[in-house]
């Protein structure tokens, strides 16, 4: 028997005819509902199998330190019989070699991406996948060892519904070409960027399946959730959001009225629209969230989407619209991922120790998945093996991203055309959610976004006339300094002091927050909030409902903040005072005030802030939009009508930007050109060019390298000392330790901060799991401010 899994400390074994089917059966019924089971059967079948080479089987039986490459040579046979075949069909190299080259890359990657560009293969044109190939053909082992083992394969194919290898390939190359079919390409970068985004998925499909085999090759370890049962959680969450609106009753006043109108538009679009790529743009006040939710219930009722998937920016919005979510939904079968709070490790081995831990890392298989925008980001370009993992869970789900405004303009064309192939091949149908949209299809970007639906949907979910759109005016947007000067913050201390009413001030760094905050301390003993990204989840939908309680009251509270806050958080100020920043911003804090509409008009007041007091230099996007609006603003008088600008606006954005929306990344290169044609260093042969790895190396969303820690607040302190008993008990868990490890980090997920990685607080962290888990002390965290700015002075020594 030719093993392809062995624990020696057991004496288990499993096939390796047995693994390779196990896992071109699940990964076909993985892929099959996007028609590309055929890819993922071929795929799975020949990944490994360079296990079947006897250097590979003294590994596993005698030394299993020992390295042996058995990713090239499924690659390699592939490719010949692939060449061989479709060659023949009088399809040229244009027809079948890109196939061919996604095919073979696929299985030799699928323990880890590299870039296709290799310095040391000039021989094959600087082609590494070309390198792998060629090498793994001229092994005695390929033609002795091998090539036997797969005609052995082959020869059962009957039974799985393919007569024959070269009808089994034809199958999988009909499935991409139509799938291909699907993309509008402007021109042949945009193609290449496509076929990477094939690559991406096969991986994931491949090894979602791969990993579930091996972790489960001698006993059912993991059982995945069924579809039944899903299903059935699909349902409930349609009952239970109906049962919320059936509530409302009949509306009796006008903003009721039209809210009901928005609430039965969207209900509608969710029931019949198909995949694609649409726009929710709804004032405040006009239910965003609860909509949304009901669009995407009806869509996995209506049109079979298997999973919700509700992404934001901020955290704050994600944390107070999640808790929204569970309360109407309830908790079960739905993921909150905030943060890797296991840190993801490399491994040189493929041991199922090392799987096991990896499966602690989520791979967002939950019917709904509530998450970061930044974790999304690291979905669709990262290439850790978590990451790639997920990408394939969005296939055919329902996707609402919220405040999708706030993305940094350089990620425009990567973000444009990954929602395009996302809708058109993975099925998935995309929201597009804010009151401020961007123009993704302008005229000056050079990549673009592909609006509504393949059966001439309309972009716009709901298009709101002018009168209906008023009933949702409750501010009135004035310049503090009428001629445009510069001001202090000892000014705006003074103004906002001046009104007994509660106020909320955004500003855009946090020194200026805490300067501020400061300044008011000094002056006021009035209450007074100031909220940080330094607290956990928890910490902050604690503040921010403490402060509720007191807007209920009237209570003049003053709350100092940057960003987080001004997005989706759902709080009512009598007064907004903002720092000029992007009209999308300013439009997003106006939200913040008067949003009950409790009078006639609550005043939002824009400040312009000295450099020295608000210094930009190191937020060049924040700096850039500051500067389109003031040149839009500039000679306005008050009071401004800012919503109308927003078009202008995102224009004017768009064209001072040029080339830098494709993710630039030094010399002239770009991660949209490492991810498509590979300009500068791209191979000399093959169809496939991209620097995947580099890519994924340069491409953050937020150009931060962060790791989560859990931290002891509140009622995590005595979960959190019953999980460190355990992990210190148990340096090497079972299966069921896993499992309740796994269990236990989702109950932890709203009690992280994520640090910079070189912050002095990962020194004083708990590891646990070699390095896995950190967990700071309670010493480092402080109930009022989160992680202790203080301590920074005591772990000095």
């Amino acid at each position: 028997m030719v093993i392809g899994h062995y624990d020696a400390e057991k004496e288990l074994t499993q096939s390796l005819e047995d693994h390779l089917f196990n896992v071109a059966i699940d990964a076909r019924n993985r892929a099959k509902e996007i028609g590309q089971g055929d890819v993922l059967f071929l795929l799975g079948l020949f990944h490994d199998l360079g296990k079947a080479k006897q250097a590979f089987q003294d590994k596993l039986l005698k030394d299993p330190t020992k390295q042996v490459d058995h990713s090239s040579a499924g690659a390699t046979y592939l490719y010949q019989k692939i060449q061989a075949h479709l060659g023949k069909r009088g399809l040229g190299k244009k027809g079948w070699q890109l196939f061919a080259d996604v095919v073979a890359y696929v299985i030799s990657a699928h323990h880890g991406m590299y870039d296709l560009y290799a310095k040391d293969a000039s021989k094959h044109g600087f082609n590494k996948l070309r390198s792998r190939l060629d090498e793994a053909s001229k092994e005695a082992s390929f033609d002795q060892e091998v090539i036997p083992f797969a005609l052995e394969l082959e020869s059962q194919l009957s039974q799985y519904g393919y007569l024959t290898l070269n009808q089994l390939i034809e199958a999988a190359f009909s499935d991409f070409e139509q799938a291909l079919e699907k993309l509008s390409c402007k021109d042949a970068s945009e193609k290449e960027f496509y076929a990477g985004c094939f690559v991406r998925l096969y991986l994931s499909f491949l090894k979602n399946a791969d990993i579930l085999d091996t972790v489960n090759a001698y006993e059912a370890v993991i059982e995945p959730e069924s579809e039944d049962s899903n299903a059935q959680l699909r349902q409930l969450y349609l009952q239970r959001v109906e049962e919320v609106y059936q509530q409302f009753g009949q509306p009796t006043n006008r903003l009721n009225q039209v809210r009901t109108m928005i609430a039965e538009r969207i209900k509608e679009r969710g029931q019949t629209d198909i995949a694609g790529i649409y726009r929710l743009n709804l004032p405040t006040g006009a239910g965003k969230t609860k909509s949304s939710l009901r669009y995407a219930v009806h869509q996995m009722a209506h049109q079979g989407k298997k999973r919700f998937f509700y992404i934001t920016a901020f955290l704050s919005v994600l944390e107070q619209n999640a808790a929204d979510i569970k309360q109407i939904i309830g908790e079960e079968g739905v993921l909150e991922h905030h943060s890797n709070v296991i840190r993801e490790k490399e491994y040189d081995h493929e041991s199922r120790e090392e799987l096991m831990q990896e499966y602690l890392l989520e791979s967002w298989d939950s019917p709904v998945v509530l998450t970061t925008m930044v974790q999304f980001f690291q979905t669709l370009f990262k290439t850790k093996s978590a990451n790639i993992r997920r990408f394939s869970s969005l296939v055919n789900s329902v996707m609402v991203l919220d405040e999708v405004q706030s993305l940094p303009i350089e990620v425009t064309t990567l973000f444009n055309l990954n929602m395009n192939f996302l809708s058109s091949v993975m099925k998935t149908t995309v929201i597009l959610c804010t009151a401020t949209q961007p123009t993704y299809d302008d005229d000056s970007l050079e990549h673009r976004m592909v609006y509504g639906g393949k059966m001439a949907e309309q972009a716009d979910i709901v298009a709101l006339a002018q009168e209906e759109r008023a009933v949702f005016e409750r501010t009135e947007l004035r310049k503090l300094e009428e001629a445009d000067e510069k001001t202090s913050l000892a000014d705006v201390a003074r103004f906002v002091l001046s009104q007994e009413e509660s106020t909320l001030v955004i500003l855009n760094t946090k020194p200026a927050v805490s300067d501020f905050y400061g300044l008011l301390a000094e002056q006021t003993e009035r209450p007074l909030y100031q909220l940080s990204t330094n607290m956990c989840p928890k910490h902050r939908l604690d503040k921010i409902a403490e402060m509720k309680e007191q807007l209920k009251e009237d209570v003049p509270i003053i709350c100092v903040s940057t960003q987080l806050i001004e997005a989706g958080v759902d709080v009512d100020f009598a007064r907004v005072v903002r720092s000029y920043a992007g009209i999308d911003s300013i439009v997003q804090a106006a939200g913040r005030c008067n949003r009950e509409g409790k009078r006639d008009k609550g005043q939002v007041t824009l400040v312009q802030l000295m450099n020295e007091e608000e210094n930009l230099s190191h937020l060049k996007e924040i700096k850039h939009k500051k500067s389109v609006t003031e040149t839009i603003l500039r000679q306005k008088t008050s009071p401004i009508v800012v919503a109308t600008l927003n078009d202008e606006f995102f224009k004017r954005h768009y064209a001072n930007y040029g080339d830098t929306v494709d993710y630039p990344i030094g010399d002239n290169q770009s991660g949209y050109d490492y991810l498509s044609h590979n300009e500068f260093s791209g191979p000399e042969k093959g169809k496939l060019r991209q620097a995947f790895k580099t890519a994924g190396q340069a491409i953050d969303l937020i150009k931060d390298d962060s790791i989560g820690m859990i931290v002891p607040y509140g009622t995590s302190e005595e979960l959190l000392a019953e999980f460190e008993t355990f992990l210190e008990e148990n340096p090497y868990p079972d299966a069921e330790g896993y499992a309740y490890i796994k269990k236990t980090m989702k109950q932890l997920q709203l009690y992280t901060v994520s640090v910079r990685e070189k912050s002095p607080f990962l020194s004083q962290a708990k590891s646990y799991l070699d390095g896995q888990i950190l967990i700071l002390p309670k010493e480092f965290y402080d109930d009022d401010f989160g992680i202790k700015k203080e301590a920074d002075s005591l772990l000095m020594f």
